[in-house]
């Protein structure tokens, strides 16, 4: 009696045991489908995350465009208004010094007239070398005067534009090293998407049956699409951070 008991008890065991395994394969694989999908929405969110940050770094850049090009169009209409003050202060100086000029000329005359009377030939030799002296100081004058306004106002574009030009590079920097980060965060998504593919294979050659062969290959075919994502998501920033070659090495 105590024999058929006995092996009753062992087939009872081992059924129990074979449940216990069962349940263990089940809730692994339960466990694997719940880990691929989670990592499947990450990588999703993270591609959608770079997009959106994408977006904003254009719509950053088109605003920055505008900005340079509005500054640019304040610098024309800077550069033309000191060209009208130049041209008018110019004007008004020529006038002055013309005005000047006849003045002088006048006095001239007039004391010329009055030295003919009363003084020597030689004091109207001295005083018509005096006027005239007088006149060509105040065209220099007014000559230096231009030449400085000139200049000052070559410098002053010339530090704008300096300045322009590197705000442009600067925003120009800006855009390739975000880039770059970008392309670095997309390797790391790879190299976790080839992790993934590699469990899923280990798991291909564990499978037991038909169902379980279908629902890693399902695994596969979802990582492989998301690989492809990633990949043209990488190509697209490479050729952003793609370096300009210098006009004088044109195989760089």
């Amino acid at each position: 009696m105590a024999q058929p008991e006995k092996r009753e008890n062992s087939v009872l065991f081992s059924l129990r045991e074979l449940r216990t395994i069962e349940e263990s394969r089940v809730k692994e694989e339960e466990d694997a489908e719940r880990d691929a999908e989670q990592a499947r929405i990450r990588a999703k969110m993270d591609v959608q995350r770079k997009a959106e940050e994408v977006e904003q770094a254009k719509v950053r850049a088109t605003e920055e465009a505008a900005r340079h090009e509005r500054e640019m169009t304040e610098m024309r209409l800077r550069e033309e208004h000191m060209r009208i003050q130049e041209t008018e202060a110019r004007a008004r100086a020529e006038h002055q010094a013309q005005i000047e000029s006849h003045r002088l000329q006048q006095e001239m005359e007039i004391r010329r007239v009055e030295a003919s009377k009363k003084r020597p030939v030689w004091l109207v030799v001295v005083v018509s070398i005096a006027v005239i002296a007088a006149i060509i100081a105040v065209v220099i004058m007014v000559q230096k005067s231009n030449d400085k306004e000139k200049a000052d106002r070559a410098k002053t574009v010339a530090e704008e534009q300096q300045r322009k030009a590197d705000d442009a590079r600067k925003v120009a920097e800006e855009a390739q090293r975000q880039a770059e980060v970008e392309v670095e965060g997309f390797r790391q998504q790879l190299a976790t998407l080839g992790q993934q593919m590699d469990d899923a294979n280990r798991d291909l050659l564990a499978a037991n049956n038909q169902a379980d062969r279908d629902k890693v290959a399902a695994r596969q075919s979802a990582i492989r699409d998301q690989q492809k994502r990633v990949e043209a998501e990488i190509a697209a920033r490479r050729r952003k951070v793609k370096p300009k070659c210098p006009p004088d090495q044109p195989l760089c």
